[in-house]
């Protein structure tokens, strides 16, 4: 009897929700944001129509049902409640930008972003937006990001999080990383393999760092020797076979790693760790296949990728950004999982660089995660 009454108190607060967005809707279906001065009346009331078409397609079921990014006809990611599918979404969100706009049947450029109740861009499945418009999108969260001799991540930290960079041997070198680290709330290194006494200065203010609230981020070892512990965890090179491929096989689906059950990634180095001190909160997410990596070990020592809390903040690891996936591409879900973990907050979509004599804004109301936020839409020439 009290699941019934659950259940029908969830279906009547799923009903009240969509009623009130209805109502909302009724009162004010679109609006707009447009330039007082219009040259191309033709061209304007194109855009025009091509924002009610692709606001109305995001905010469909879209088809097939069912549709993922490989057979989608048409694009929509809300149910008939205008709650935002976070599955279909991910499946919107990596699709090439020029594919959605065939698919929303539209040649003109758009960029959609989520407003929050305060009127802040809502950071929706780790993205403050998507699209164009000359439109800049970014997090709130400043960040630092260290390399020596891989760059994998190096330009989307920059796009992303317009990243200070720091690198080996350089005016920003790995000491002044170690002096500023506190202006942070992001830290990634890059196969960093310090010495003996950069590590010891790193491995100190790092952990002070996380254990603050701090978000670290790292592949490879952070020092050449093996068995070095930092953040809770014994950091593990396998040496003497470079170049060869070393598969890892995803054995966990996770909300915030992209990756999905039982992918293979074939990395360009073995490095891993294992769990001295973290205990249950460690989610390992990758591990080298056992017949591919010749250490007496068992298995669970060998883990290729991993997150986990460490005081109020939180750490991830991989192997390598240097790897391929064998069913899709590396990288991509690699910066995919980097903002979905991240959760940054977002700063605000700025379209200044726009052609702002053909700039049409539709707003639409919708549930994300069970808060209605505003889904926002502008619509501009290519």
């Amino acid at each position: 009897m009290k699941k019934n009454n659950v259940k029908a108190q969830m279906w009547f607060t799923d009903f009240v929700i969509a009623a009130l967005i209805f109502s909302f809707i009724l009162i004010s279906y679109y609006t707009y944001t447009i330039s007082i001065s219009k040259r191309d009346t033709i061209l304007f009331d194109e855009i025009v129509s091509d924002a009610k078409t692709v606001s109305s397609f995001l905010t469909s079921k879209g088809y097939p049902e069912d549709w993922n990014a490989d057979n989608v006809i048409r694009i929509g990611f809300t149910d008939e409640y205008n709650r935002v599918d976070n599955e279909k979404f991910n499946e919107f969100i990596k699709m090439d930008h020029n594919k959605t706009k065939k698919l929303l049947g539209t040649t003109h450029d758009y960029v959609l972003f989520f407003l929050n109740g305060s009127g802040d861009v809502q950071n929706v499945e780790g993205y403050c937006g998507y699209g164009n418009c000359q439109s800049s999108i970014a997090y709130k969260k400043k960040a630092a990001y260290y390399h020596k001799d891989e760059i994998k991540l190096k330009q989307f930290m920059i796009d992303n999080f317009y990243a200070d960079i720091y690198e080996y041997k350089t005016d920003q070198d790995i000491d002044d990383l170690i002096a500023n680290i506190n202006d942070y709330g992001l830290v990634v290194l890059e196969s960093p393999e310090l010495d003996t006494s950069e590590y010891n200065n790193l491995k100190n203010v790092v952990e002070s760092f996380v254990s603050s609230g701090g978000v670290f981020m790292q592949s490879g070892r952070p020092i050449a020797a093996n068995k070095r512990e930092m953040l809770g965890v014994k950091f593990f090179k396998i040496t003497g076979d470079a170049g060869k491929d070393k598969p890892a096989t995803v054995i966990r689906g996770d909300e915030f790693i992209t990756f999905e059950y039982s992918d293979q990634i074939v990395f360009n180095q073995v490095y891993y760790i294992e769990d001295v001190s973290i205990g249950s909160s460690l989610v390992d997410i990758a591990r080298f296949n056992e017949s591919d990596v010749e250490i007496a070990d068992i298995m669970d020592n060998k883990i290729a990728v991993a997150r986990w809390p460490y005081g109020k903040g939180k750490a991830l690891f991989f192997s390598d950004f240097d790897a391929a996936l064998l069913s899709g591409d590396f990288i991509e879900n690699l910066k995919d999982s980097t903002l979905k973990w991240i959760g940054s907050e977002c700063l605000p979509i700025d379209t200044s660089n726009a052609d702002l004599e053909n700039l049409v804004r539709i707003e639409r109301l919708v549930i994300y995660n069970s808060k209605i936020v505003r889904m926002v839409l502008y619509t501009c020439n290519s």
